[in-house]
Order: structure tokens, then C-alpha cells, then sequence
């Protein structure tokens, strides 16, 4: 199934199946090895931290995304983000397709309940400004620590 089909997957049979592609909601989700279940849902029933399908619209056309909702704006609008992203999309409730319902991670079910799953939801995704330093700050020390090593590389004439 391709990106384009599913928003009328959902509408003729209220659920879909996607193989995660991408690293956004890491460490959560894995690319190319978790499958999700995603059902059709009233935009208006959704809570903080429920994970969502969406339509985004950029300049490289339209996406179809699954992040997480960390907040609602006054103006009805969701703040959506990835766990493992530094910046958020805010989302109109009417390009909401479904929310995540189950996952597996080939045999076996990713744990979406629980305490486990509870203590990462409070403690890494709920305090999504904190995270977004955090993963920058990742993100600078990566890109130094790249830089140092093709330094020394270019040195050694490696």
C-alpha cells in the first residue's frame, strides 16, 4: 500500500497496517522492522500523548506522518512531535486520519500499556521541550565528534 492509499484505506475499512519507515519515533518504534495498526478516529477524542496518523503538507508535496500529540493549542489545533525529533508540527483536528492501536515488532507486540510504556511516556515524551534540548544537544555533540574523526582521518590519510 502507498502513502496515497491510505487515507482511503481508513475511510473503506477504518483500519490500516503500515510498516514503520523512518527514525522519528525512535527508540519507541524501529524503521523497516515494526508494523502499527492504525484506526480511523474522531479527532475530538483524542488525548495528549496518543499517537496519530496525520497529513502534512510541504514543499516536497504531501506526507503522511506518525507522531505524537504533546499538547493542544487554544485554537483547537494539536502539537505533534516525534520521540525522537527536535521540533514540532502543529496539526488541524481534520488532518488527523487514525490513532495507533497495536504494534509488533516481528513476532512479538510492543507493550503500548503498562508501566513500563508509562514511565517513557511522563518521563521522555510529555516533557517535550526538555527533549527537544536534549536531542539537540545530542545532535551537536554527534556533528563535533564527526568532524574530529574526519579531521584525524585526513590527518592519518585514512
Amino acid at each position: 500500500m502507498t502513502a496515497v492509499s491510505y487515507e482511503s484505506e481508513l475511510k473503506r475499512t477504518g483500519r490500516i497496517a503500515i510498516t514503520i519507515k523512518g527514525n522519528s519515533m525512535r527508540p519507541l518504534f524501529r524503521s523497516d522492522s515494526d508494523a502499527i495498526i492504525v484506526q480511523k478516529c474522531d479527532a475530538g477524542t483524542l488525548k495528549n500523548l496518543d499517537i496519530v496518523l496525520f497529513r502534512r503538507t510541504g514543499v516536497s508535496g504531501e506526507q503522511y506522518v506518525l507522531h505524537r500529540i504533546v499538547g493542544r493549542r487554544q485554537d483547537g489545533n494539536y502539537i505533534i512531535a516525534g520521540d525522537n525529533c527536535t521540533g514540532a508540527d502543529i496539526v488541524p483536528p481534520q488532518n488527523i486520519l487514525g490513532s495507533i492501536v497495536s504494534a509488533q515488532r516481528g513476532n512479538s507486540p510492543i507493550p503500548l500499556t503498562g508501566l513500563r510504556y508509562a514511565v517513557y511516556k511522563r518521563l521522555w515524551c510529555a516533557p517535550y521541550p526538555i527533549r527537544f534540548r536534549v536531542l539537540r544537544i545530542r545532535d551537536t555533540l554527534y556533528r563535533a565528534a564527526n568532524k574530529i574523526i574526519s579531521r584525524r582521518r585526513k590527518q592519518h590519510g585514512i
